[in-house]
């Protein structure tokens, strides 16, 4: 019964965070490749790197003319993590972004430090079976303003726009639930991380981005062996849905009506685990749907890659 409610009040949560309208949170943990909770375990640390490519104009759902105008971000994590107890986990989440545009409005490049951000997870579901495993957790954080937001234009003479700097100038407050349960030779996650989002600023221009949603469902399936043991090699294959929901984003407290909107993704991968420290993802994130507000640019794909090394 216990565990019947807990699953009831995780289902609840869920559907209340979905039906928020919810800028994509780049920093988040869904953003790290095949199903990154499910190797956070113990102490370990994991470092990421993500590449993405944002060059198709959208209105609404539909693909418009673009003329040549396009994002290109580069952005590397470095993630640590420590298991206080069996069912307390805090992680501390160091990007360095590099990014680049040619719009014609406002060329430029900039990179440095990004936001830091500190979550703290708790498994308040844990169910254990001969053959299958079912994990449920919880998850808060904040997001600090680490990040520079005073990086200008290529001829100099503005600043860039608040998507190409390298932090947010806001303290954001992060809220999650993840779950997993395997099953033999294979495992489904599911993993929800709300932004809750405040003002912050570029150059002399406040700006507060919308609030967010990053959705994640990913299945894997291990090649081999295919009788589990822990001295050998694992490799999984993994096949994923995850997405961005954008709440409208505020210039000087106004609205801006091409900000805001919904992007999804398929997301095919390879991992390998390598006995018990290491586990090596790769992840092809290509967007297969869009739905934004205005006319706006649209990301293409994203690649992931990480290493994680447990202690």
């Amino acid at each position: 019964m216990k565990k019947k409610m807990l699953q009831m009040l995780a289902v609840a949560v869920l559907t209340l965070m979905v039906s928020v309208p919810g800028v994509a949170c780049d920093f988040c943990l869904l953003s790290q490749g095949i199903s990154p909770l499910d190797t956070m375990k113990g102490m370990g640390i994991k470092i990421s790197e993500r590449y993405t490519l944002v060059d198709q104009l959208y209105q609404g759902s539909n693909k418009i003319t673009n003329d040549g105008t396009k994002e290109v971000h580069w952005t590397t994590e470095l993630t640590g993590f420590y298991g206080i107890s069996p069912e307390f986990m805090v992680m501390a989440v160091l990007p360095y972004k590099n990014g680049r545009s040619n719009d014609a409005m406002g060329a430029g490049s900039a990179s440095g430090l990004g936001d830091v951000a500190l979550l703290g997870r708790y498994t308040f579901l844990k169910s254990e079976t001969a053959d299958a495993t079912t994990v449920m957790a919880g998850l808060a954080g904040v997001k600090f303003a680490t990040g520079s937001t005073d990086a200008k234009t290529s001829d100099g003479m503005g600043y860039l726009d608040s998507h190409m700097q390298t932090g947010t100038g806001s303290t954001d407050y992060l809220l999650g639930l993840s779950y997993s349960h395997s099953l033999q030779r294979f495992s489904l996650s599911a993993n929800m991380l709300g932004t809750i989002t405040t003002e912050g600023k570029f150059g002399a221009t406040r700006h507060e981005f919308g609030n967010a949603l990053n959705y994640d469902m990913t299945g894997k399936y291990r090649l081999v062996p295919e009788a589990f043991e822990p001295v050998k090699p694992q490799v999984f294959l993994a096949l994923g849905i995850n997405g961005e929901v954008r709440q409208q984003e505020k210039e000087d407290g106004v609205a801006m009506p091409d900000s805001g909107g919904n992007t999804v993704y398929l997301s095919p991968g390879l991992q390998l685990v390598i006995a018990a420290h290491w586990v090596a993802d790769l992840s092809y994130q290509h967007a297969i749907y869009h739905n934004l507000k205005g006319t706006q640019l649209g990301e293409t794909y994203k690649v992931v890659s990480g290493i994680t090394y447990l202690f």
